[in-house]
């Protein structure tokens, strides 16, 4: 069997299509139609991952760098794949990546091989066919050209981990059923929803059960309830909600719903007023280590509730859930707060979350505003020196709410940046690195800081003429091909609407745009600013000493301003060796200084010690050095 790669004869578009499929961030956005465009339609009919654009950029990498061998499975991911270029735009909106051409190449190295080769046959086995006597034959597989879709990931810590099988189910009773069989047969078993983890947790030696087929979804708004399986994602939940008048609290939009409780609890803007972990559950089926089906509410179920950081968690598989539906009003929108300190814009988020204002709050770093509305990284890099340096925005606060809540946010903010200013911004980002509304903000300055003047409302129409924000003009800074689509996706309103894009989390999956991201996510008690202020200088440090870039993303207060949801980011090349060796080491000096803060005041959690443990009641975790488990 002759590669391309063994006669060192990969063309310069094979080796583009290498470059761009080893670097696949595996966010799974391509698992949802969160541009309406469409998803894949081979991997919504086939819901293998391999039949998606991410798999089948493992499987291109893989089959290029001589990893695996050309099976009759790779050859039907490939035959499937009709390049009807969905992917294109929405890897591109993401990553700036263009997978396209990545399936291109598949195909031809495809079309060439085999004139001169046979695929290879995977022989079945007993195990195999026992899952195929559960799921259907359809649904179980042995095949190296769909395992490799499920062997890795990003993560700076995980490696390569072929599993043996992989596994489709389609309702509890199948998963019990082959949970059951894997104890029979002495096989462990690792679940998966999307596989948007990215730090191995989803990696697995033996069997992948796969959950993203258990799609079901049905509402009681009598009661503002929606039953979901675990195979249904945040996007496609909000999405349906939103349309019944709803909202749910949900986080990032390719996470299945029920596995991001399980994994951590559900955090987001929105947590500042829904909670977090169970206080969104109504019900939830699991599936127990020995097979056995049992639900939350039945009065003889494990614990799945209560806390311990000591104890390991309960090792159950969430089937389906029953989950909260928040009223949604037609008077609901937003508004940002600019601060030039840290200080000063917690204590304001912490402020509006104590007296129960706002529906969503969320203190946003200036990496995470450059990049929330930049449609490329190169933009997204001019606009991090525009906002601290020449507007003076270190951080932004954005409050979501109806009203009555956004005017009495703006009562107690400094300055606000209204929808309609931050609409011009968005549009007109691409003269924000220009010198015009720059010059005309210099010339005003006085006393008042840039800020305070780009919120003045009679400076918008100026503002306007400044930038010109259009969306012709924001689709002037992508490729040409693309030129079209990004037009008439940004004359939609709701792609430069704060609420929408809050509700639907589209574009903080950009936030790995220039490299995949490893977040820090800990628990900090509000009523302690400057400790949060020495964890985020701890963070900068250790990047810093580490060689690696890194920045504050986002804190969120909860619990009437108690605790706050802290994430650090850091970033890498996870194909670069000497980038990867650099992370793993500024992972390792980054849990020291946590310790070292968690030492100081238990009140600070890092989310390791959450982790799986996501139904708890959050009192549990947030007040635990308060709870009667050490009596």
């Amino acid at each position: 069997m002759q590669h391309l790669s063994e006669n060192n004869q990969l063309t310069d578009s094979t080796n583009k299509a290498l470059h761009t499929a080893s670097h696949c961030r595996h966010y799974a956005m391509c698992k949802v139609d969160f541009l309406g465009t469409g998803v894949c339609p081979s991997g919504k009919k086939n819901h293998f991952v391999s039949f998606y654009p991410q798999g089948m950029m493992d499987i291109t990498a893989a089959v290029l760098e001589n990893r695996i061998p050309v099976t009759t499975g790779l050859v039907e991911v490939a035959n499937e794949c009709i390049l009807c270029g969905i992917c294109d735009t929405q890897c591109h909106f993401v990553t700036e990546l263009r997978p396209f051409g990545v399936f291109q190449t598949l195909k031809k190295f495809l079309e060439d091989y085999l004139q001169s080769n046979d695929p290879v046959e995977v022989p079945s086995d007993e195990f195999l066919e026992q899952l195929r006597s559960i799921t259907g034959k359809k649904y179980a597989t042995n095949d190296q050209g769909h395992l490799i879709a499920y062997a890795n990931d990003p993560a700076p810590i995980s490696f390569e981990t072929i599993p043996q099988y992989a596994v489709v189910p389609g309702d509890t009773q199948q998963v019990s059923e082959i949970v059951k069989l894997c104890r029979r047969k002495g096989m462990k078993y690792t679940v998966r929803g999307n596989g948007s983890s990215v730090m191995g947790f989803v990696l697995g030696s033996g069997l992948i059960i796969d959950t993203t087929r258990m799609n079901k979804m049905e509402f009681d708004t009598s009661n503002r309830a929606v039953t979901i399986g675990a195979g249904i994602s945040a996007f496609e939940l909000q999405k349906e909600a939103i349309a019944r008048g709803y909202r749910v609290n949900a986080a990032e939009p390719s996470a299945l719903y029920c596995a991001n409780i399980m994994c951590s609890g559900i955090f987001s803007l929105f947590s500042s007023s829904y909670g977090t972990a169970a206080d969104n559950l109504i019900d939830a089926e699991f599936v127990s280590e020995e097979g056995d089906v049992f639900a939350l509410s039945q009065r003889n179920a494990p614990n799945l509730y209560g806390f311990s950081k000591t104890e390991p968690p309960i090792q159950a598989i969430c089937t389906q859930a029953v989950v909260k539906l928040h009223p949604v009003t037609a008077d609901e929108s937003a508004i940002a707060v600019p601060f030039s300190d840290m200080q000063s814009a917690i204590s304001y988020a912490e402020n509006l979350n104590r007296r129960n204002i706002g529906l969503g709050i969320g203190v946003l770093g200036g990496e995470y505003l450059s990049t929330f509305i930049s449609p490329t990284a190169e933009l997204a890099e001019t606009l991090r020196n525009v906002f601290h340096k020449e507007l003076g925005i270190a951080y932004l606060v954005v409050v979501l709410g109806n009203k009555h809540h956004l005017d009495a946010a703006r009562d107690l903010a400094p300055v606000v940046l209204e929808q309609e200013l931050m609409r011009a911004l968005i549009l007109g980002v691409p003269a924000l690195g220009e010198e015009g509304l720059i010059q005309i903000l210099r010339g005003m300055e006085g006393e008042a800081k840039p800020y305070e003047l780009l919120a003045k409302p009679e400076m918008l129409p100026l503002i306007e003429v400044a930038l010109d924000p259009s969306p012709e003009r924001l689709a002037e800074t992508v490729d040409s091909d693309l030129k079209s689509f990004y037009h008439k996706l940004y004359k939609r309103p709701e792609l430069t609407d704060m609420l929408w894009l809050n509700t639907f989390r589209i574009v903080s999956s950009r936030m790995g745009r220039d490299g995949h991201i490893v977040a820090f996510i800990l628990y900090v008690p509000l009523d302690n600013i400057p400790q949060v202020e020495e964890i985020h200088k701890g963070f900068k440090e250790v990047a810093h000493n580490s060689g690696v870039r890194g920045e504050f993303g986002f804190l969120t207060p909860i619990d009437q301003g108690a605790m706050g949801v802290f994430e650090w980011d850091m970033y890498l090349d996870h194909t670069n060796p000497d980038e990867v060796g650099k992370m793993r080491k500024a992972m390792e000096k980054t849990g020291a200084m946590l310790e070292g803060f968690m030492q100081q005041d238990p009140r600070v959690l890092w989310i390791r010690d959450v982790f799986n443990k996501g139904f708890s009641r959050k009192e549990g975790f947030l007040y635990h050095s308060a709870s009667f488990s050490k009596v």
